[in-house]
C-alpha cells in the first residue's frame, strides 16, 4: 500500500515537474528574435478637428552576433486611427520583412531598414496608411521606417507635431 501511495506521488511530481518546464519554454513563434520594438503616438491639429494615432510592434529577427545589424525575418503589426469632424477611419497593417539593416536614416540616426510585403486590414482603408512617413507600402525594399536601430526608450513628443510618441526597441540576447 505505502509503494502504491510513494509511486503515484512520483508520478504527480514528474508529470507536475514536466509540465512546469514546457510552461517555461518560450514559444519562438517567430523564431529567434534579436529585437523587439514596441511604439505609439497621438497627434492632434489644434481648431480642425483633425487627430491621429497608432500603436504597434515589430520582431526582427535572423541576425547573428550579440547586437545584429542585419537579419533574415521579421513581423510588425499596427493600428492607425485618423478622426475628423467629417468622421474616422481604423484600420490595421501587417508586414512580413524578409530583410532587415540597421543604418544611418532619414534622421541621421541607425534606423531599420527593412525588404518585404504589407497588408491593409480593411482593404479599402488602405488610403489612411499612405499620409504619413514610415508607413510600410504594399511591397518595399530597402524601406526606412524611421524606427531607431539603437536599443532603448525614445521619448519623442512634439516630433512632426505628435503630442506623444513613445518608441522602445529591446535586444534580445542569443
Amino acid at each position: 500500500m505505502l509503494g502504491r501511495v510513494v509511486s503515484r506521488s512520483f508520478v504527480g511530481l514528474l508529470a507536475s515537474a514536466v509540465l512546469g518546464v514546457l510552461v517555461a519554454t518560450p514559444a519562438l513563434a517567430y523564431g529567434a528574435e534579436n529585437y523587439q520594438v514596441g511604439f505609439a503616438g497621438t497627434g492632434v491639429a489644434p481648431g480642425t478637428g483633425f487627430g491621429v494615432g497608432f500603436w504597434g510592434w515589430c520582431a526582427f529577427g535572423g541576425g547573428t552576433g550579440k547586437l545584429p545589424t542585419s537579419g533574415t525575418t521579421g513581423d510588425c503589426n499596427y493600428a492607425l486611427y485618423i478622426h475628423t469632424s467629417s468622421g474616422r477611419v481604423t484600420c490595421e497593417q501587417s508586414v512580413d520583412v524578409t530583410s532587415w539593416t540597421i543604418k544611418p536614416g532619414a534622421i541621421k540616426i541607425p534606423d531599420f531598414f527593412t525588404t518585404g510585403t504589407a497588408a491593409v486590414n480593411p482593404a479599402s482603408a488602405a488610403i489612411c496608411f499612405g499620409l504619413f512617413p514610415g508607413v510600410f507600402p504594399s511591397s518595399f525594399t530597402d524601406f526606412d521606417t524611421l524606427i531607431p536601430g539603437l536599443p532603448g526608450h525614445y521619448g519623442l513628443n512634439g516630433f512632426m507635431g505628435f503630442v506623444e510618441l513613445q518608441i522602445q526597441v529591446t535586444a534580445i540576447s542569443p
